[in-house]
């Protein structure tokens, strides 16, 4: 008698699986992880005959790059899960700052992986700079300004590749503008901005360019001298670039459409005015994003000290207060910084400043001066050296 062939797919349930002799299928059992009884996964690893916690093969497989990642995940369906779960998490970010040594042989920036103690070094030619900034850090590229006695200009800069892009001369890195960008210069998606008020007519002039033109892209807003402000932060998120005032005041630009608005958001306390001296020049204020989400962060003055977070509501227009970071991790730096998700629970709530004279801090109080730097910057490593 014929019978139909029968066939499995992914989806089959693994009791459906035809066994197969003289082998030893892994399994997955559970067992008391904690002193209230609470259960977690553990993976039996077959003929080892070892209990392996499900976090511990977490903590392993983000340690491990993409194509390592891919490999592990065939080893079990536990191990599969496990391998996808921390794959969907961003690698914490790297250390660069300038290396003060005046010594010939000495190179001028320092690459740092400061969570596994392996220190990489990069150069790239800055002779004929006399001053150079980090100006701003996302998808593992610097933006650097460079000026000189009678020339201004900037380029792209990858530390894991030493690749550079130069953008066109023109205005738009003359004093006073500050430069942000949306994605890697090698994405199509990339669009950089050079963003200022001018004093004396209140206007916003914001220059834009894209990776393959030849030069930048004027686009002028009217204004009105008496509401001029120094917009001196800013993060991209869904499309559109977040610019916060030095008055407290949020800007949003969008690069398709070509148009500026300044949302109806109350600034936060600490652009609150003390003695004709606003908070934000004794503290410092910084801006970042996450899934969507814009986050400010400042220190106050007061007795305690303690780091202030808020997160803004785009539906109500206001600034929502957070008691903590919901289980997010803050690496701050003056360029850009940075929020991660799925750490571990050493690392949850709290804001990691960078490099500060040889000191890697790790608190909930940001030491003074440790992230108004222009020396020093977060940077996104590849995904292959994560």
């Amino acid at each position: 008698m014929r019978t139909r062939r029968r066939t499995y797919t992914a989806a089959t349930p693994p009791s459906l699986l035809p066994t197969v002799s003289g082998t030893k299928r892994r399994q997955v059992q559970s067992c008391s992880g904690s002193k209230k009884n609470k259960k977690s996964k553990c993976i039996i690893s077959g003929l080892w005959d070892l209990k392996i916690p499900s976090d511990l093969v977490q903590e392993i497989l983000s340690r491990l790059g993409l194509k390592a990642s891919i490999h592990a995940s065939l080893v079990c369906k536990a191990w599969c899960e496990a391998a996808v779960s921390v794959r969907k998490f961003k690698p914490r970010p790297w250390i660069v700052y300038r290396n003060d040594r005046t010594s010939p042989t000495s190179l001028p920036y320092i690459l740092v992986d400061p969570w596994r103690s392996q220190s990489q070094t990069y150069k790239f030619d800055v002779s004929y700079m006399e001053e150079h900034a980090i100006s701003y850090s996302r998808d593992g590229w610097l933006l650097v300004r460079a000026f000189g006695q009678y020339f201004y200009r900037a380029l792209f800069v990858n530390p894991f590749t030493n690749k550079k892009v130069y953008l066109p001369n023109g205005p738009a890195f003359f004093d006073g503008y500050s430069l942000a960008f949306s994605a890697a210069p090698t994405s199509s998606n990339c669009v950089v901005i050079s963003y200022n008020q001018i004093i004396r007519t209140g206007d916003v002039l914001i220059f834009s360019w894209r990776p393959g033109e030849s030069k930048w892209t004027k686009h002028r807003f009217l204004g009105k001298a008496e509401d001029w402000r120094r917009w001196d932060k800013c993060v991209f998120s869904n499309g559109l670039f977040y610019c916060l005032s030095n008055c407290g005041h949020l800007g949003v630009f969008d690069p398709c459409e070509a148009t500026w608005n300044v949302l109806p958001v109350k600034p936060l306390p600490a652009f609150n005015w003390e003695g004709n001296t606003p908070e934000i020049h004794r503290k410092p204020v910084l801006m970042t994003e996450h899934e969507g989400d814009i986050f400010v962060i400042y220190t106050p003055r007061d007795k305690r000290n303690r780091t202030k977070v808020f997160k803004l509501n785009l539906k109500q227009y206001v600034w929502q207060k957070k008691r903590d970071l919901g289980g997010l991790t803050v690496f701050a730096s003056f360029p850009s910084s940075f929020i991660r998700a799925g750490l571990s629970a050493e690392e949850r709530n709290r804001i990691y400043p960078p490099l500060t004279h040889g000191i890697h801090y790790s608190s909930s109080h940001l030491p003074l001066g440790s992230c108004v730097s222009s020396r020093v910057a977060w940077v996104e490593p590849p995904h292959n050296m994560a």
